[in-house]
């Protein structure tokens, strides 16, 4: 067996600022922010629409499924509208 030798990094700080995350404004993918909120919205105005016919998914599909497959769906379109909006919201703060 061999062994795994860690070197110790003690003199490097805990909290170097150069290595830290990206904010929104910083972020390669900013300029897509507006597109991604309109898009977003777009989702969530045809998830709302989509009650109409849930029954009849339900009842060909398994409540399950159908709920799941909801759920997901409108999650996913949420954080899109939530992730555009905060970053199209800072990028003119600035």
């Amino acid at each position: 067996m061999s062994s795994i030798y860690f070197e110790s990094n003690s003199n490097l700080p805990v909290t170097d600022r150069s290595r830290r995350a990206a904010t929104a404004t910083e972020s390669a993918i900013a300029p897509l922010a507006m597109p991604g909120l309109i898009l977003g919205l777009v989702l969530l105005g045809l998830g709302v629409t989509a009650l109409l016919r849930l029954d009849d998914w339900v009842s060909n599909y398994g409540s399950v499924l159908v709920v799941l497959a909801y759920v997901l769906y409108m999650a996913a379109a949420v954080r899109l509208v939530l992730w555009g909006a905060v970053t199209v919201w800072s990028l003119h703060r600035r």
